[in-house]
C-alpha cells in the first residue's frame, strides 16, 4: 500500500528533531508533527540558567546587586539558548524534513495515520517522541496553591526570601544547591528516604551531605498531609512540623505523554510505553524515545534512544539499546557524573569474588589540589575478567573523564589497559590511572601467582 511517508515522527522535542535527523540523513521521506513543542530550546534555556547561576560570585555586571546579577544571568542563558536553537525548524526543512507545526494524533492501524487539523498523513513507521508532562502528587490542597515548575523559576526576574522544592528529581537537587549558592533559604522535601535512589550509594551519601554543608534543609522521607497558602507565604503540614516559604517548585517525576496516541493496543495496561530492546512499542511499526519511555529526560540517553528507533523503524529491528554504556551527568557543584552499573546492581549480577571496586579520593591530584577543589572522588567497578561494569565520579569536570571511560567501554577496552594508556600527569584525568593502578598493584602483590613468576623468572637469570 502506498503512502506519504517512510517515517512520522510524532512530537517536537529535542529527541524528535534528533530522530528527524538521523531519518533524513538516511535518505527517507520524513514528517516531524510538532504538537506544540520546542525541540531543544527549553532544555537549553534550563540547562543555561543552571550553568549560569551556579556560581554567584562568577556572574560580574553588579557584584553589589543579586538581583541584577540573577537577571543578567537568566537573559544569558536564554539569548543563547535562541541563538543555539531559533533556527533548528528551518535547518530541517532545508534538509527535507516536513516540518509541520500543529498538534497530531496517532489514530488509525492500517495503514498508520497522524491526524492533525489540516492533514492527514500515511506512513509506514511512527516514532514517538512527545515527551513528558508535570504529574500533581496526590497531597490535598495542591491544586489550589500556586507553584513553580523549575523550568519556570529559571525564567523569572529575581529571586523570592524562601523556597521550597517538594521531589526528589535530579533537577530538584540541583536547584536546591544553587539556592543555597545565592544565600536563600531553602528546603528540600522527598518522598523516598535517600536521595538520588537509583545512584551509586556513596554518589547518594555524598551528595546528601554536600546540600547540608550548603546550610539546605532536607526533609527525606517526608510524608506532606497538607499544603495552605496565605497572603504571604505556602505553609506545608508535615506530621511533626509546618515548613514555610514564600515560592513552592514542584519538581517531582514526571508522567509520560500519551495524548497523541489513540491506538488502544499501546495503552494498555502498563504506563509509561512499554517498549523492547528495540525501542518497539506492542504495535510493530510504531517505535518511542525519550521521556515519553518514563525516567529523568536525560538528553544523552534521548539522543541515543532517537537514533536507535530511527534505524529500527526505516530499516528493521537490528540495533539493541544498552544503557550500560550511556554516560550522563548532573551541575551539582563540584560535578556528578556516571556511566555503567551502581556498586548494589554489580553484586546482584555477580558473585563476591568476581568483582573489583575501587574508590580513588581527589585529594592526590596535583591540578585538584591547584584548583582548590580536592572533595570529590572516582569510583571503578570491573569484572576480574577485566570487563569495566561501572565509573561513578563526583569533582571538577567529572563528566569529562567519566566520558572518557565511557568510550573505552563501548569498546569493551579491558580496565588494565587504561593503566599504560599515557595520561598527562597534571591533569584531572590522571585520577583514572590512579584508580586502575591500585588494581594493578594488587595483581602484583606477595603470594600472587604474577608475582611469584616473575620472582622465579628473576631468581633463574640471575643464576644463569
Amino acid at each position: 500500500m502506498a503512502v506519504d511517508y517512510d517515517l512520522v515522527i510524532l512530537g517536537g522535542t529535542q529527541e524528535g528533531y534528533e530522530a528527524a535527523q538521523q531519518a533524513i540523513q538516511r535518505g527517507a521521506r520524513v514528517a516531524l508533527v510538532l504538537n506544540g513543542l520546542d525541540g531543544r530550546r527549553s532544555p537549553l534555556q534550563t540547562l543555561g540558567a543552571l550553568w549560569a547561576t551556579r556560581a554567584p560570585h562568577l556572574v560580574c555586571p553588579s557584584p553589589e546587586s543579586p538581583k541584577t546579577n540573577w537577571q543578567w544571568a537568566i537573559q544569558r542563558a536564554t539569548l543563547i539558548a535562541d541563538v543555539l536553537a531559533n533556527e533548528d525548524p528551518e535547518q530541517l526543512m532545508v534538509q527535507g524534513v516536513d516540518v509541520i507545526a500543529e498538534t497530531g494524533q496517532l489514530i488509525s492501524d492500517r495503514p498508520l495515520q497522524v491526524e492533525t487539523s489540516s492533514r492527514r498523513l500515511t506512513t509506514r513507521a511512527v516514532v514517538l517522541a512527545t515527551g513528558s508532562t508535570p504529574r500533581l502528587p496526590a497531597i490535598p490542597g495542591l491544586n489550589s496553591v500556586p507553584h513553580e515548575t523549575p523550568e519556570a523559576f529559571l525564567q523569572r526576574e529575581s529571586l523570592p526570601q524562601s523556597v521550597a522544592i517538594l521531589g526528589n528529581t535530579p533537577i530538584a537537587l540541583m536547584l536546591c544547591q544553587l539556592l543555597c549558592r545565592w544565600d536563600i533559604p531553602v528546603t528540600l522535601l522527598t518522598p523516598n528516604a535517600p536521595l538520588l535512589s537509583q545512584e551509586d550509594p556513596d554518589v547518594s551519601r555524598w551528595i546528601t551531605a554536600q546540600l547540608q554543608a550548603e546550610s539546605a534543609q532536607l526533609r527525606l522521607g517526608a510524608d506532606v498531609n497538607e499544603i495552605v497558602a496565605t497572603d504571604s507565604a505556602i505553609t506545608l503540614h508535615l506530621p511533626n512540623e509546618t515548613v514555610t516559604a514564600e515560592t513552592l517548585i514542584l519538581a517531582t517525576a514526571s508522567t509520560p505523554n500519551l495524548a497523541g496516541i489513540t491506538l488502544n493496543k499501546l495503552l494498555e495496561r502498563d504506563r509509561p510505553l512499554p517498549v523492547n530492546s528495540y525501542l518497539q512499542t506492542r504495535h510493530p511499526r510504531v517505535y518511542a524515545c525519550g521521556s515519553v519511555l518514563g525516567g529523568e529526560g536525560m538528553v544523552v540517553i534521548a539522543r541515543q534512544e532517537a537514533r536507535i528507533a530511527v534505524e529500527n523503524a526505516l530499516f528493521w529491528n537490528r540495533r539493541r539499546i544498552d544503557y550500560c554504556t550511556l554516560p550522563y551527568g548532573l551541575l551539582t557543584q563540584p560535578e556528578m557524573a556516571r556511566v555503567g552499573l551502581t556498586e548494589p546492581q554489580a553484586r546482584q549480577r555477580y558473585r563476591e569474588d568476581e568483582l573489583l571496586i575501587h574508590r580513588q579520593p581527589l585529594y592526590d591530584n596535583p591540578k585538584a589540589q591547584w584548583l582548590d577543589s580536592t572533595i570529590g572522588f572516582c569510583k571503578l567497578i570491573a569484572h576480574r575478567n577485566g570487563q569495566l561494569l561501572g565509573v561513578h565520579g563526583v569533582g571538577p569536570e567529572a563528566t569529562e573523564w567519566v566520558q572518557t571511560l565511557a568510550l573505552l567501554m563501548v569498546q569493551k577496552v579491558p580496565w588494565s589497559a587504561i593503566c599504560r594508556y599515557p595520561t598527562l600527569p597534571h591533569s584531572l584525568s590522571e585520577i583514572l590511572r590512579q584508580t586502575t593502578q591500585q588494581w594493578e598493584q594488587d595483581r602484583w602483590q606477595p603470594g600472587k601467582w604474577r608475582r611469584d613468576w616473575a620472582e622465579n623468572w628473576f631468581n633463574w637469570r640471575r643464576s644463569c
